[in-house]
């Protein structure tokens, strides 16, 4: 069953950091492996991963093969073992936890990676994703970037100049440059509730309620850039998804509809 449940030299040296990895795609590869807790022959939690590394000794792969080095170095060295040593977290004392994860979207400008996440402890099993985006070749090369920032890249907005963007240069998205990703995400939670009540692979499903799904997702979290170069994807939460589907119910967005649901949940709160 499913269980409802991210000096002048000094300035040379960072120019130089950023230059040695802007406007090329990463090379991303597969760090596989497998582990047992508390040991091989006594396990009580058998873990299987593959988690993405950057190819590349330049510092924008180095922060992101940090990032996610320091999330598996947090599950063998201090999550799974402390389960198999807590009573109550033995279960049926053979659980299995799964970490895999797919690259979304890969250019010289973004690189998205979403992690999906299943852990089987007794009779139940638990789904969980963390899409996170990376900052390429812009001003924060190698750290993840908020829901603004991407939808700005995605729209043509320059990496380099995302502090100093200006609604007049760009009036098709002033909304959302005006905006923070909190209050992008604000707008875009009622409108994507209701993409998603109409996806194709929920119509069978049962719907939550608006609330439900509130705590479940938000769209200043559970987002990703796609291939396309222009789109953003929003991922339904895997507590709320049948089992065959939770990981890929996702609704897509360009930042021009982006704006225009802005410009809607405006309107409407004038209205009101």
């Amino acid at each position: 069953m499913v269980k409802k449940f991210f000096s002048i030299s000094l300035a040379a040296l960072a120019l130089w950091l950023c230059a040695a990895s802007a406007f090329a795609e990463l090379t991303v590869e597969r760090n596989e492996g497998e582990m047992f807790f508390p040991d091989e022959k006594n396990w009580v939690y058998h873990f299987t991963y593959a988690y993405p590394i950057i190819i590349g000794d330049d510092y924008t792969a180095a922060l992101i093969n940090d990032t996610y080095q320091m999330a598996l170095d947090e599950m063998t060295n201090l999550v799974l073992p402390m389960f198999a040593n807590t009573p109550d977290m033995r279960f049926d004392g053979k659980n299995e936890v799964n970490h895999d994860f797919a690259v979304t979207c890969s250019n010289d400008k973004l690189l998205s990676i979403v992690q999906f996440r299943s852990q089987s402890m007794g009779e139940e099993t638990v789904y969980s994703l963390e899409p996170l985006t990376f900052d390429v070749s812009g001003m924060y090369a190698g750290e993840t970037l908020t829901l603004r920032g991407v939808i700005l890249i995605q729209a043509g907005v320059d990496p380099e100049q995302l502090e100093d963007v200006r609604a007049e240069d760009y009036p098709d998205i002033a909304r959302i440059i005006r905006g923070s990703s909190d209050s992008i995400s604000k707008a875009l939670l009622p409108a994507l509730y209701a993409m998603f009540q109409e996806h194709p692979q929920l119509m069978e499903a049962e719907k939550p309620s608006l609330e439900d799904f509130e705590i479940e997702f938000s769209p200043a979290r559970d987002f990703a850039a796609c291939p396309d170069g222009c789109s953003i994807a929003f991922y339904y939460p895997p507590m709320l998804a049948s089992e065959g589907h939770w990981e890929n119910t996702t609704v897509l967005l360009t930042p021009t509809e982006i704006e225009a649901i802005l410009a809607a949940s405006v309107a409407q709160s004038e209205a009101e």
